[in-house]
């Protein structure tokens, strides 16, 4: 029985579309449909209804606007501020020893950190960690190409930049 109902509704549904008008390719907007409608009655809910049907909803096509292409940008800069003009700054003019002393090039930052120190028969050998490498430096040897160690107090470990000849300090706090 069930399957002879989705038979017969499957050959009504064939029928139907086999013998449908053709369409003439448009759409059918709600302007041009025609439906049978009964006269509106002087209520509020019927004068929206005539607004709405005469203003009808706008269905352009608008192009993007320069200001829409952050819009799917989650890390675009949003601001409430509206956007003042950029002003020219005119260079003023700097003296001759300050441009010099800016362009003096200085040592970089040390790349050390303080892992340790170890003393064996009276001599001190400090571990240090450079970019990932761990090196063992004492007093007056060569550390990592461009340093040596000249000497150590109490808190600090002093070495030289040796292509600049620039000393600079690491320091390790108080050393036990």
């Amino acid at each position: 029985m069930r399957k002879a109902v989705i038979g017969v509704a499957a050959a009504a549904t064939l029928l139907a579309a086999y013998f449908a008008p053709e369409d003439e390719g448009g759409v059918v907007g709600p302007a041009a449909a025609t439906t049978r409608e009964r006269p509106a009655a002087p209520t509020l809910a019927a004068g929206l209804q005539a607004i709405a049907r005469e203003a009808g909803p706008d269905l352009t096509i608008h192009p993007r606007s320069v200001a829409d292409d952050d819009l799917g940008n989650v890390f675009a800069k949003h601001s409430w501020q509206p956007e003042t003009p950029k002003k020219i700054m005119l260079a003023q003019a700097e003296p001759v020893g300050a441009k010099l002393a800016a362009a003096a090039p200085g040592a970089p930052p040390l790349p050390f950190q303080f892992l340790g120190r170890f003393v064996d028969e009276g001599k001190a050998a400090y571990f240090l960690q450079a970019d990932g490498r761990n090196l063992v430096a004492r007093v007056g040897e060569k550390v990592d190409e461009h340093y040596t160690l000249d000497s150590a107090s109490g808190d600090a470990l002093h070495f030289t930049y040796v292509p600049l000849n620039q000393q600079q300090s690491l320091v390790v706090g108080d050393v036990n």
